[in-house]
C-alpha cells in the first residue's frame, strides 16, 4: 500500500521525549508505556518463554523489551485500525503479525500512531524501531531505508458497480490490464502505488482520494472505476474478514495485477538496523515455517496459493 497520505489522519504521538523523561526517572517499563500513549500489545509475552520454545534476539530494537512500529490506524482496515467493539484496542493483520513477531522476540509490540504523511520521516529520526503499513519497496524509499523479507504478496485490483452494463461479462478470472480501462475515470488513494500504475497511462483519467477510499463515489457512479490494493478490495468490498461488511454495490473484474509485496522498513542510517533487519527476517521466516503467518492471513481472508511465491506454508 504505497501511500504517503493516510486514508484518514491523526495527529502523531510524540513518545520519544515523554518516555525518556519517565525512563530518566528510573521508572518501570509499564509507566514508559503509559507515557507514551501509543498501543501496546497484550500478546507480546516480555516474559520468560516457554521451555523449549525459539527466542530470538532483540538487540537492535530502540527500547529493549519494546518492539515500536510506526503506522496509521485512522480508517486502516485490514492492516491496523481500531477495533469497532473495542476503540482502545488496534486489530488488522499487520497488528497479528507484529504481535507474532515480539512474541519470537519475548518483548512487547507497539503501536505508534503517526500520520502517514510522516511515517518516512519519523523513521529517519528514529522515533520508532520499523515501519509496517502495507509498507513496499521503492527507489524513493531505498535512498533511506533497509527491508526485511516479505511477509505479503499481493497485486492491485479492479472494482466497478455491481450493475455496470460495460462489465457485465467480466469476471474475476479474467485476466485484465490497464488497457481495460482506457478511456475511464478510475480511482485510488493518493500516493498509493495504484495511482503511479494509472498515471503512467495517458488514455486513463486518474482521480485520487485522501483521506476517503474512492469506493462511495464509484458507487453513486462519480467515477468509472477503482484500481487499489486487493486486500482494501478484500475488507470494503468483499466484506471478508472480521467486523468488515459487504458492498453489495459493487464487485471485482479480473485478476490481480501488477503483483508486489509488503515488507518492514527500517531507518538504513540507524548503527542498529541491520542487526534489527536480521533479527526480524529470523522471526518471519519463523511464523512462514510453523504456520504462524498462514493463520493469520487466512483469519483475515487474505490467504492465497500466491503467498508460496514467498515462502509461507
Amino acid at each position: 500500500m504505497q501511500r504517503r497520505n493516510a486514508l484518514n489522519r491523526r495527529t502523531f504521538l510524540h513518545c520519544a521525549g515523554q518516555a525518556g523523561a519517565v525512563v530518566a526517572a528510573g521508572g518501570t517499563l509499564q509507566s514508559l508505556l503509559a507515557a507514551c500513549g501509543g498501543n501496546v500489545s497484550s500478546t507480546g509475552s516480555g516474559t520468560t518463554p516457554t521451555p523449549g520454545a525459539m527466542v530470538i534476539p532483540s538487540k537492535g530494537l530502540k527500547v529493549p523489551g519494546l518492539f515500536q512500529w510506526g503506522s496509521t490506524s485512522q480508517g486502516g482496515a485490514p492492516y491496523v485500525f481500531q477495533d469497532p467493539n473495542n476503540p482502545q484496542a488496534l486489530v488488522g493483520f499487520e497488528v497479528e503479525i507484529a504481535d507474532a513477531i515480539a512474541k519470537l522476540m519475548n518483548v512487547k509490540a507497539k503501536q505508534i500512531e503517526t500520520d502517514y504523511t510522516q511515517l518516512e520521516q519519523q523513521l529517519k529520526i528514529n522515533q520508532f524501531d520499523v515501519i509496517m503499513n502495507g509498507w513496499e519497496i521503492t527507489e524513493d524509499r531505498k535512498k533511506t531505508e533497509i527491508f526485511s523479507q516479505s511477509s505479503y504478496h499481493y497485486g492491485q485490483q479492479i472494482v466497478v458497480k455491481a450493475d455496470d452494463p460495460r462489465f457485465t461479462s467480466k469476471t474475476t478470472n479474467d485476466t485484465l490490464s490497464l488497457t481495460d480501462l482506457k478511456g475511464l475515470t478510475v480511482g485510488t488513494g493518493a500516493a498509493y502505488k495504484a495511482a503511479d500504475i494509472l498515471a503512467s497511462h495517458t488514455k486513463i483519467k486518474l482521480k485520487t482520494y485522501d483521506p476517503n477510499l474512492p469506493f462511495d463515489d464509484l458507487a453513486l457512479g462519480r467515477i468509472d472505476a477503482v484500481l487499489i490494493d486487493l486486500p482494501i478490495v478484500t475488507y470494503y468490498v468483499l466484506g471478508s474478514g472480521p467486523q468488515s461488511t459487504k458492498n453489495e454495490k459493487l464487485r471485482p473484474i479480473g485478476k490481480p495485477f501488477e503483483l508486489s509485496d509488503y515488507v518492514i522498513g527500517f531507518n538504513k542510517s540507524n548503527a542498529n538496523a541491520t542487526v534489527l533487519q536480521g533479527e526480524i527476517d529470523q522471526a518471519i521466516a519463523q511464523i512462514k515455517k510453523d504456520g504462524t503467518l498462514h493463520t493469520i492471513l487466512q483469519k483475515w481472508s487474505l490467504w492465497n496459493d500466491q503467498q508460496a511465491d514467498i515462502g509461507t506454508k
